[in-house]
């Protein structure tokens, strides 16, 4: 009984409360919905924009107009179909009497209308002007790379020239297990100019297709070859050693910036290798034994992978440096039997061109792809000796550090 009276109160209780939160539910006025409306409302129609003129460019043109004399004039729409069904549309606003439009996939002419929009959102009369456009970066950018396709360590290699800096896909092709085309690699540039290569294949005969596409969805015509990859294994770092010679710069212990960090697989800041700041200026080298006798083919080097945009192409991460190679050490530490493996510095390249302290995405990827180096020399050597010459944060930094680097070669003997 004690419990059903309990229980009882306590129904009675919540019932009370309900009828509390309804009436205060009533008491509450609706809400009205805000709706975006025109600045002004209702009026006439602008007046539309006056003697267009269009400057053709690669893919593009810019349209020059002379701007209606109307208060109620806000901005000028330009639309056009650039492929069936596609419209492209750009605005520009009263203080400017021109506008840029692309995405033009050729050289055929077109129709572009010109739209004057009120600030009532009424939209004048079209005013028609026909585009003829030059020669659209996509296959500009297609011509070039053709003619530098070659064969390479693992692959293939090329190049491309882009003076429009265009954003463009580039797609590499190539044969699975089963014969099929498959998508081997998507290469993402602006840069003026950019080197490509796609690895990991065996050496026997290969295809490999290659097209441009950007990012309205044009599309070059394809590079279709055979091509036979060289040989080349990825070097087992497990069998690389850190030694110090004299003349080489001591690591960053107290970060634990030690020179195994170069080949532990991380890339991240706390898996960085790093020489200590404040001690002498660069060049600052560093000397590794690599536990085979190779005649190597390239390396890849991952700078600073930095997830903090600060560090990326600044600071301490290097932009210049020489690879020596040997078969024997000197004592002392004198550079007199190593040989230099290319012919020309490493240089870093930066893919956006920005300016030092400003990257962007494409800089990022760049980095946690790594950047890529081919030997000119194929000699056996057992030992590697970098001296780092200048890093992206100028010549007041006296030091710099590298996160990854991985090396590739033919193999003649393993010593540990």
């Amino acid at each position: 009984m004690v419990i059903n009276i309990l229980i009882y109160k306590k129904m009675k209780a919540i019932k009370s409360i309900f009828v509390i939160f309804s009436i205060m539910i009533l008491l509450i006025p609706a809400c009205k919905e805000d709706a975006h409306s025109p600045l002004d409302k209702g009026g006439e129609a602008p007046k539309p924009v006056l003697n267009p003129v269009a400057e053709a460019l690669p893919g593009s043109a810019i349209i020059s107009y002379q701007l209606p004399e109307d208060k109620n004039f806000l901005y000028v729409k330009a639309q056009t179909e650039i492929r069936k069904g596609i419209i492209r549309e750009e605005k520009a606003s009263y203080y400017t009497n021109s506008l840029l439009i692309d995405g033009f996939g050729d050289t055929t002419e077109y129709t572009v209308n010109l739209i004057s929009v009120g600030r009532n959102n009424m939209e004048s009369t079209p005013v028609s002007v026909n585009v003829k456009p030059k020669t659209p970066p996509v296959f500009s950018i297609f011509s070039s790379l053709v003619g530098t396709v070659e064969e390479t360590f693992g692959g293939i290699k090329f190049s491309m020239e882009n003076p429009a800096e265009s954003s463009v896909r580039i797609y590499v092709d190539t044969p699975d297990s089963l014969g099929n085309l498959v998508n081997a690699e998507i290469f993402y540039s602006s840069a003026v100019r950019d080197n490509f290569s796609v690895r990991g294949y065996d050496t026997i005969a290969r295809q490999f297709v290659i097209y441009v596409q950007d990012r309205w969805g044009n599309t070059s015509n394809a590079y279709d070859q055979v091509f036979r990859p060289w040989y080349e294994v990825r070097l087992d770092k497990t069998k690389f050693a850190g030694i110090h010679l004299p003349g080489d710069m001591t690591d960053n212990f107290q970060q634990g910036r030690v020179i195994p960090r170069l080949w532990d697989e991380g890339l991240t800041d706390a898996t960085m290798y790093q020489t200590n700041s404040g001690i002498m200026p660069l060049p600052h080298s560093f000397t590794i034994d690599l536990g085979v006798r190779v005649n190597l083919s390239r390396v890849v080097v991952h700078g600073r992978c930095s997830t903090n945009a600060l560090y990326l192409y600044n600071a301490g991460a290097p932009k210049e440096w020489e690879i020596f190679g040997a078969m024997e050490l000197e004592a002392d530490g004198s550079w007199d039997n190593w040989i230099p493996l290319r012919n020309t510095p490493c240089l870093s390249f930066k893919p956006s061109g920005l300016e030092q302290g400003s990257v962007n995405n494409e800089d990022y990827l760049r980095q946690m792809d790594g950047e890529e180096f081919e030997f000119d020399l194929a000699v056996p050597v057992r030992y590697l000796r970098w001296k780092v010459n200048s890093v992206w944060g100028g010549p007041s930094i006296s030091f710099f550090n590298m996160t990854e680097i991985t090396l590739f070669g033919n193999v003649t003997e393993i010593y540990h």
